[in-house]
């Protein structure tokens, strides 16, 4: 991808990610009655922040330099914070929660294909309820939103 095309996809990123929060909301409420009982604002939110954080990690995994990757990521920024003024502070929650849910479940021996997808998931799954994922179908939502998103925004820079 050349540097353009990376700032051309960092600006459309949170706005693609909303999207698909915005359609996952349906999808998941059939499988999930919880779900009704979720304001579709704060759905929207929360799954448009963990798309971005999906996208966002995979970009140091790209072959960009440090200068590139600087003005990708304030682009992304400027971008999200256009949709919502407080997404950078959520990211950042969205980074520490995950690092250390990751390194948790790491330790319990949790498969090493899922650690960031389950870590993902329970992040999500815990802001929109305001607890960690305690019910089996919490915790399913959970597995299922993480895999979903990581799905969906792992191959963002491609």
């Amino acid at each position: 991808m050349k540097e353009r095309d990376y700032i051309e996809s960092g600006t459309i990123l949170p706005g693609a990610s909303k999207a698909s929060a915005i359609s996952l909301y349906t999808v998941m409420l059939n499988r999930f009655p919880s779900v009704s009982h979720i304001a579709p604002e704060k759905w929207d939110f929360v799954l448009t922040i963990a798309g971005i954080f999906v996208a966002i990690s995979q970009l140091n995994y790209e072959n960009v330099s440090h200068i590139q990757k600087e003005e990708v990521l304030d682009e992304v920024t400027r971008a999200s914070i256009g949709l919502y003024p407080d997404a950078v502070e959520a990211c950042e929650d969205c980074r520490q929660f995950v690092d250390c849910t990751h390194d948790g479940l790491k330790e319990a021996k949790v498969e090493a294909q899922y650690l960031f997808s389950d870590s993902l998931g329970a992040w999500v799954v815990w802001n929109l309820f305001g607890e960690a994922p305690a019910s089996q179908e919490q915790r399913e939502l959970a597995k299922a939103l993480g895999a979903m998103i990581v799905h969906s925004f792992v191959s963002w820079w491609k």
